[in-house]
């Protein structure tokens, strides 16, 4: 856990409880493993109100979404409050949109700040289909076993261009910023490696996942330099300290608040 940087005089705390959304492949909490490891208890010992949520890990980003409106409207009750932040790695923030310009959350959420989202798709996305999916037949596997894999295909760049991004468009109410990352993958050895080549001659830099290219949304973007796509939630074999990142996340979130105190009590 890499959150000695953090402190409590440092750190503006917004008021509103932020919800972390997982990405493709990601859980909540798998055994003694934690998705957003060493993020969410240290924020939360400093008053932020923080919950982790859970969808399924391969489904559609459609059925994603609808399985975080239950654990949203559980936040919002435990907190007597009707406005959240959401913070999503990969995928989730995919699941984010959707869940704000298709289910009518648009109210409820006050920001989204999503980290290595593909909001253009992934050439690895197009990789593992061909790779995976259809050379290994992993899917016939899934079908047999009644398990939806529906999640890689929507994260090509053609489904992303040609079919989500056109009808899931940003809400003028809800601050949508975003995170990019990218590495130099030089060591052979390192767990990204051949994806961080493969997708650095199609996309430029990346994460060893998505694209810097790919992962710029919203009213601003932010670089995350010599970081890949699981140090970004704070797995590490390098000993990368992300926590400043969500330091700054969570002082951008305190002042969106307070600007929107001073709209309101301006009317």
């Amino acid at each position: 856990m890499h959150a000695a940087g953090l402190g409590k005089q440092s750190l503006l705390i917004p008021k509103q409880p932020l919800l972390l959304l997982h990405g493709l492949f990601g859980f909540r909490e798998l055994g003694p493993f934690v998705y957003f490891h060493g993020i969410t208890e240290p924020l939360k010992s400093l008053g932020a109100k923080v919950v982790a949520t859970r969808v399924h890990p391969t489904d559609s980003i459609a059925n994603r979404a609808a399985q975080l409106q239950t654990q949203l409207s559980q936040v919002l009750k435990q907190y007597n409050t009707d406005k959240v932040h959401v913070i999503a790695h990969s995928m989730g923030g995919l699941d984010a949109r959707y869940l704000i310009n298709k289910l009518d959350w648009e109210r409820n959420i006050m920001s989204l700040t999503t980290l290595a989202t593909p909001h253009r798709g992934s050439y690895i996305a197009d990789w593992s289909v061909l790779n995976i999916k259809q050379k290994l037949k992993i899917e016939s596997l899934f079908k047999v076993l009644d398990i939806p894999l529906l999640a890689i295909d929507q994260l090509t760049p053609q489904y992303i261009n040609e079919c989500f991004n056109p009808e899931i468009t940003d809400v003028p109410d809800v601050q949508y910023k975003s995170y990019g990352a990218w590495k130099q993958f030089e060591s052979k050895f390192s767990y990204l490696y051949y994806f961080g080549q493969l997708l650095a001659e199609r996309e430029g830099r990346n994460d060893g996942l998505v694209s810097m290219d790919s992962a710029r949304w919203g009213q601003s973007f932010n670089e995350i330099p010599n970081c890949d796509h699981i140090n970004i939630i704070n797995w590490s074999e390098s000993k990368f300290d992300i926590m400043p990142t969500y330091q700054k996340i969570l002082s951008d979130l305190y002042h969106l608040e307070q600007q929107r105190e001073l709209k309101w009590s301006i009317r």
